[in-house]
Parts: structure tokens; C-alpha cells; sequence
């Protein structure tokens, strides 16, 4: 373990070193990593519990990582997907009454949320972070052609649930016609 040997030869970084990598990453990508989580689970707190979670696991080994962002960001999804496992097999518990959000805010999250778990996910990585089908694909351990389907009808799914108030506004366009 790089933490418990730091130091101990000429090679290895100071202790000081590992932690101070592990927390310009976190600088970096905390906010990034907290809107994934908080789409993905669609509780604030539990978003955060997933990425300090993940930190926590990775902190240590930062350094030893090529690309600790995209890393981060499959360890957030990933534990996004055990979260849902677990909260499936639980009994489910009423939301609280006194949280007041924007309705579309509320639409959209209850919307995100009814969709299948991988469709949810490929939809919060292709838009939210605006990653590439060939880095989703990897992320969900699956085919780039899989990924544009799970986006597709996502996204299909998603518009028959969300009403378009303008489209469904029976007031009429041009003030003339009245």
C-alpha cells in the first residue's frame, strides 16, 4: 500500500505528496462528480455520501492513476448502481412534504427517476458530462451501439413523460386570432 510505505524508500513520495494529488483532484472534480451522483441518485445527501465514499477509496492511490477524473467517475457511477441494487431490495419510505421544489425541477427528477437504471445513467453521462458514446460503453460495460439505444429510448421515454406546457397551451399564438 503506497501510504503505508511512503517514504520508506527513495522512490516512493512523501505521504504529504499522495494526499496533497488526492486533493487537487478533488478540488477539480468534486462539483462534477457531485451533479452525476445527485442525478443518478436524486438525493443531495446521498450524492454526497457516494463521492466522499469514492475519495475516501481512491485518495490513496491517486497518484498512481492516468486518468483520475474518468477513474473517479466510473467509481461514482458504480456505487451510484449498488446504491440502486440495495434501495430496490429496501422497503421504500415517504419522501418528506416540506421540501418545496421548482414543479419543473420536480417533473424532470421524477421523470429521470422512473427510467431504467443503465438508461438513466447512459443519459446523465452523454448529456450531463458529455462524454462520448465509446467512454459510456466502457463506463456501462457495454457496446457503443448499445449506448445510443439506452439514450435513445431514454430520451423517448423521457419526452412522453414530461409535458411541453407551450405545446399543450391552448391560448392561441397570435393575439389576431382571438
Amino acid at each position: 500500500m503506497k501510504i503505508a510505505m511512503a517514504g520508506a524508500t527513495g522512490d516512493d513520495p512523501a505521504p504529504g505528496a499522495v494526499w496533497s494529488d488526492a486533493e487537487r483532484v478533488y478540488t477539480q472534480a468534486y462539483r462534477d462528480l457531485l451533479r452525476v451522483a445527485y442525478v443518478l441518485t436524486g438525493s443531495g445527501p446521498a450524492a454526497e455520501d457516494v463521492v466522499h465514499d469514492v475519495f475516501c477509496r481512491v485518495g490513496p492511490r491517486i497518484a498512481e492513476l492516468d486518468n483520475p477524473a474518468a477513474y473517479l467517475r466510473v467509481a461514482v457511477v458504480n456505487q451510484c448502481r449498488s446504491i440502486h441494487r440495495r434501495v430496490r431490495r429496501a422497503p421504500r419510505l415517504d419522501r418528506p412534504a416540506d421540501i418545496v421544489l421548482d414543479p419543473g425541477l420536480t417533473e424532470l427528477r421524477d421523470a429521470l427517476a422512473a427510467l431504467p437504471v443503465r438508461q438513466r445513467t447512459a443519459i446523465v453521462l452523454r448529456y450531463l458530462c458529455d462524454l462520448p458514446e465509446a467512454e459510456i460503453a466502457g463506463i456501462l460495460d457495454c457496446r457503443p451501439t448499445t449506448v445510443r439505444t439506452l439514450v435513445h429510448r431514454g430520451l423517448a421515454d423521457l419526452r412522453t413523460r414530461i409535458s411541453d406546457p407551450v405545446e399543450h397551451d391552448p391560448t392561441p399564438k397570435d393575439p389576431r386570432h382571438v
